[in-house]
């Protein structure tokens, strides 16, 4: 294989490594629900009608910790209208240290903890961070390994936001095709 071939290949891989995996998710209804550290109930039903934003982080993770402050913009930019943020950890921290992280980092989204498994309702957890999008109607769309901005966060809800689930399939596909 070329050299210049290798290294195309390469950053193609890197740059769909960063990229919302749209294509993986069959738009499948997602379960979930699980309380925060101050004993609040929240599920994905709750939220139905407006888009949810599951991050999975960990406290000793530091692109999540670089995320979090973006993360509370948006989640207080949108709550009230067409989006929420939901940050889940899989470390068994106790509720006091929970807490005193959110205090420190200004989070301003509900944090909830549940117990480690790789596979979870939404899809694999290999890295931290990793986000998964569940549309208005409560389909899991999208997700990502890897930090993510809220100027990504944006600017799918804004492409994706008003299309019904089979128009945006049709559209993934024609993406991967160019």
């Amino acid at each position: 294989m070329p050299v210049k071939q290798f290294i195309i290949s390469i950053l193609i891989s890197l740059m769909s490594a960063f990229a919302f995996m749209q294509a993986a998710y069959a738009a499948d209804i997602v379960a979930f629900s699980s309380k925060d550290f101050q004993g609040n109930l929240h599920t994905v039903e709750q939220y139905r009608g407006k888009w949810v934003i599951v991050n999975y982080w960990g406290i000793f993770c530091g692109p999540c910790l670089r995320e979090m402050p973006e993360l509370s913009i948006f989640h207080d930019q949108h709550k009230d209208h067409d989006a929420v943020v939901l940050g889940i950890n899989q470390e068994d921290l106790p509720v006091k240290v929970m807490a005193r992280f959110s205090d420190k980092m200004n989070i301003s989204f509900p944090l909830l903890s549940v117990p480690f498994d790789q596979e979870t309702p939404f899809g694999s957890v290999n890295v931290l961070p990793t986000t998964f999008i569940i549309n208005p109607q409560g389909e899991l769309v999208a997700g990502q390994q890897g930090a993510i901005s809220m100027h990504a966060l944006e600017d799918y809800i804004n492409r994706n936001g008003n299309k019904p689930v089979q128009d945006k399939s049709r559209k993934i596909q024609s993406q991967e095709k160019s």
